[in-house]
């Protein structure tokens, strides 16, 4: 069935097209110009032109969201579509600050409107190229990421074990995984570090394994960002196009590998593998009668 508001709120809506941008950067000023003017005050301590200048805002872009949930056309259903959540994420700072529990978290929740430069990426080609790079290597680095969790794990159970009877920050697993966090990642600040022989020994051999995943996780971004780019080159590529494309991709990828490791995985390699060793002897495979 079609949408009988979809032609008679196009106007409406291309009008907020042409002041979006402008109104997310004016937004953005604002928040940093108040928390320069008063950097120890909420929204409703602060000059009350700042207060109104963000209700202004939120409510066009409240009206926005609400136009296009009505219009609801494009990729899918509105509010469940990337761009949906997107322009529903620039709103809800503003409405969460009605609720009276949120009260002694309004500076923190005001911090929240920086959210609306995402809505930059409904406009802008580039940044859904940049995206697109980044969702294309995240299938390539899940595996790493869980191979680095392992990792880490192993060893800020080991240096708990090992470092914690001698050092009071050890004892902390927290603490045990930053420490392991920022070796990891080559920062270093040096807060703490192990004091043990057999301490020294476990970070040595974490420093190499970290450092190794490291590369391969640059490697896989660097590898998905070249791929986005050379099509890119396309002036007809749409990037969005591409994002359920990526996700069937994998999902069938997925469905082709589940089964490994298991039972039933290893009866089917088998079963390949007899095959396999019939037809290099030249027997054909018995016909049932």
């Amino acid at each position: 069935m079609s949408n009988p508001f979809r032609g008679t709120l196009r106007p409406a809506i291309d009008f907020l097209d042409t002041i979006a941008q402008p109104l997310v950067l004016y937004s953005v000023f604002m928040l940093a110009l108040e928390c320069h003017l008063y950097p120890l005050d909420d929204s409703l301590d602060s000059h009350p032109f700042f207060l109104w200048s963000e209700r202004c805002v939120a409510l066009i872009f409240t009206i926005e969201y609400v136009l296009r949930w009505m219009r609801n056309s494009g990729r899918g259903y509105y509010p469940l579509t990337a761009f949906g959540i997107i322009d529903l994420i620039s709103i809800l700072p503003f409405w969460i600050g009605f609720i009276p529990a949120v009260d002694p978290y309004l500076r923190q929740i005001r911090t929240l409107r920086v959210l609306r430069m995402l809505k930059f990426f409904r406009y802008n080609r580039g940044l859904q190229v940049m995206t697109l790079g980044f969702y294309r290597a995240y299938f390539n680095l899940r595996p790493l990421l869980f191979t680095a969790a392992m990792i880490i794990l192993l060893t800020m159970f080991a240096l708990y074990e090992v470092e914690g009877p001698e050092q009071e920050e050890f004892r902390n697993l927290f603490t045990t995984f930053w420490f392991l966090e920022v070796t990891g990642t080559t920062v270093g600040y040096g807060d703490i570090s192990p004091a043990t022989t057999a301490g020294k020994a476990i970070v040595m051999i974490y420093m190499v394994a970290g450092l190794a995943i490291f590369m391969a996780c640059f490697s896989a971004i660097t590898s998905a960002f070249d791929e986005v780019f050379e099509k890119a080159e396309d002036p007809n590529f749409d990037p969005l196009d591409h994002f359920p494309k990526i996700r069937r991709q994998q999902l069938r990828i997925f469905e082709r590998h589940r089964d490994v490791g298991t039972t039933a995985a290893e009866d089917e390699a088998a079963e390949e593998e007899e095959t396999e060793e019939r037809q290099s002897s030249g027997q054909e495979p018995s016909q049932a009668n």
